[in-house]
């Protein structure tokens, strides 16, 4: 028989005859070389249809994936267990460039080789070939040793909430991937620079707060929007939670009706209520006396004319023209969720590890992305991984990394409370002094002359 002759196969189905376990199973496909059966590959198509569930349809579809890509190796005289990803690649070009597949039917091809590895692996057919394994479940001498073909982790919820772990390829190619410039998160700097120009703008409290809701909080844009006054502290219980340095636990609802619990800190509270309080004030005010029947309503960030709650739209304008403005390109109001990305996932290895380095393939991997996950009510924890990897990285680069980051907010929230302030006095024409003692960094005279102030307007 020629070499070429055992390259050819068909895939015959099992009929009633077939038992297993004492039960028939007609439908089962089987690929058969004019050499024989191949039994691994058979093996793992009985297993999908009598251990998974899948449909014998379904696995006749996977058994048409994996017959070319097995006739390939023996073409190439490549034994099956030897594959790597440099013979996956070859796998993936032939099938993108010769047979001009489309991207889809490429990934597709790949995924389901895939998983019949990831199964030779796991059924012991071949050993140490497949990287599916989490660095602390390896020997210490395998630890730092490639793997033939690699494998990436990826995690998804169920519907009652449960998150499951799995494996894919990360040779499959990204639809558009070159065509799209990635997105940016912005950074400290920039950030200042966003908040220095939207208290310039018209309503510059605001947009500003607007922006640190997203940041500080990590709400969207549609969360932030349908915060409501009653759902702010006293000032009783405002002043218990900065005597305990602790955050104000908040419950959001999210799209679909859904809802999270939030956590605000008291420096962001503190200048929440105070926009409420005066810049809000106004506007309720001019809107009561020239709109005929208007009524306050209970959301927190409002139009300056109509006096309505802000739609998504002008949020949207907002942010724009605000990081236009500031320079800040390929980043919007939703970017600054990133940076609360990296904050909460950064606490919660610091609560985890109390200082000490951790592995992105370690067992607690999994953990830290799911709570952070639950914590931004994201579905899919996966989505937070290159958050947690950056985090790793940057904790061999930097120490303390938390504590500069905690610092940088809550002195970016206490910068900006006293810029309104000192614009709001501004607007006063008897505390002008005050407001210029302010600019000029005087702050002992500015207090002075305020308490002068105070005690006047007491008497």
């Amino acid at each position: 028989m020629s070499s070429h002759t055992t390259h050819v196969a068909q895939i015959i189905n099992t009929d009633a005859s077939c038992k297993i376990k004492g039960q028939s199973w007609p439908d089962i496909p089987t690929i058969v070389w004019l050499d024989g059966i191949d039994e691994v590959a058979s093996d793992w198509l009985r297993s999908l249809v009598v251990d998974n569930g899948i449909a014998a349809s379904s696995a006749r579809e996977y058994a048409k994936v994996l017959r070319p890509f097995l006739r390939s190796c023996r073409t190439a005289r490549r034994a099956w267990w030897t594959v790597d990803d440099d013979f996956l690649i070859i796998w993936r070009e032939h099938l993108r460039r010769a047979q001009q597949l489309s991207v889809s039917r490429v990934n597709t091809s790949l995924t389901v080789i895939f998983a019949f590895f990831r199964w030779a692996e796991e059924k012991k057919y071949i050993r140490y070939r497949v990287a599916i394994y989490p660095q602390d479940e390896l020997p210490g001498a395998l630890r730092h040793v490639p793997f033939p073909i690699s494998a990436k982790r990826f995690f998804s919820k169920g519907p009652h909430g449960r998150v499951f772990g799995n494996w894919t390829t990360p040779l499959t190619i990204s639809k558009g991937q070159s065509a799209s410039k990635p997105r940016h998160t912005p950074t400290e700097p920039e950030i200042r620079d966003l908040h220095e120009v939207a208290t310039e703008l018209l309503n510059g409290e605001r947009d500003s707060l607007i922006l640190s809701w997203a940041e500080e909080a990590g709400l969207r844009r549609a969360e932030f929007l349908r915060l409501k006054k009653s759902q702010l502290p006293t000032d009783d219980q405002l002043s218990h939670l900065i005597d305990l340095d602790e955050p104000w636990l908040m419950e959001i609802m999210r799209k679909g009706g859904r809802s999270k619990m939030v956590n605000a800190l008291p420096d962001l509270l503190i200048r929440t209520l105070d926009y409420i309080a005066f810049s809000r004030r106004t506007i309720i005010d001019k809107c009561l006396k020239s709109i005929v029947g208007y009524r306050e309503p209970a959301e927190i960030f409002i139009s300056s004319t109509t006096g309505m709650p802000l739609h998504m739209d002008s949020v949207t304008s907002i942010g724009g023209r605000t990081f236009r403005k500031a320079g800040v390109k390929r980043a919007s109001i939703h970017r600054l969720r990133a940076r609360f990305a990296v904050r909460t996932i950064e606490t919660l290895v610091d609560a985890m590890f109390n200082g000490e380095m951790v592995g992105p393939e370690s067992a607690w991997f999994e953990t830290i992305l799911v709570k952070a996950a639950e914590i931004m009510g994201h579905s899919s924890p996966s989505s937070l991984r290159p958050y947690l990897t950056y985090v790793l990285n940057r904790r061999i680069q930097l120490s303390d990394a938390t504590k500069a980051e905690k610092l940088a907010s809550r002195l970016r929230q206490l910068t900006l409370l006293e810029g309104t302030l000192v614009r709001r006095l501004s607007e006063q024409r008897e505390l002008q002094s005050a407001a210029n003692h302010l600019r000029s960094g005087r702050k002992d005279e500015a207090a002075a002359l305020l308490r002068d102030l105070a005690n006047q307007l007491a008497n």
